[in-house]
């Protein structure tokens, strides 16, 4: 299996749902379709939607939103390498979260490991952790739920 690259935010961009602003992924480092995990980073500047002028930086919790992005980025691997549209997720719940620090500062660059520790039918969880030049500064644990056409759940409510 021919390893493929995404290293700019174009590339990136082509594997999740969001978009313009709420688009923060800058570039996929490395992943692991294998071992199921992924290796993101995200160039932190003032023009951040989530910037914040009080704390001269993006808020550490901003962290979750990138472990979430990169989840997502690794689902949209997986559906290419499948030949398939990747699975719809949600985040059920965050648990274990720590920041050891307030905010991402401009020029930092936050680089965010996600690694799938269980898989039950369509609840998957996931070990994350954001490094700043190799110190982890935030982890958290991410539950998610794949769903395979999210329109016709929220229409059978």
């Amino acid at each position: 299996m021919e390893k493929m690259e995404f290293k700019t935010r174009e590339d990136v961009e082509s594997l999740v749902p969001h978009a313009g602003k709420m688009f923060l992924l800058d570039r996929i480092v490395e992943y692991d379709l294998e071992e199921i995990y992924i290796v993101t980073q995200v160039d932190v500047s003032e023009k951040s939607m989530f910037y914040c002028e009080e704390l001269g930086g993006v808020p550490s919790y901003v962290a979750f939103e990138y472990m979430a992005q990169s989840i997502s980025a690794l689902s949209g691997i997986h559906g290419r390498y499948c030949g398939k549209s990747p699975k719809e997720g949600f985040i059920m719940s965050v648990s274990n979260c720590k920041a050891e620090l307030s905010a991402f500062k401009p020029g930092d660059v936050v680089e965010i490991r996600v690694k799938q520790s269980m898989r039950m039918d369509m609840a998957v969880t996931f070990d994350c952790i954001a490094s700043m030049g190799g110190k982890t500064v935030v982890t958290a644990t991410l539950s998610t739920v794949e769903v395979e056409d999210a329109k016709s759940i929220i229409e059978d409510r």
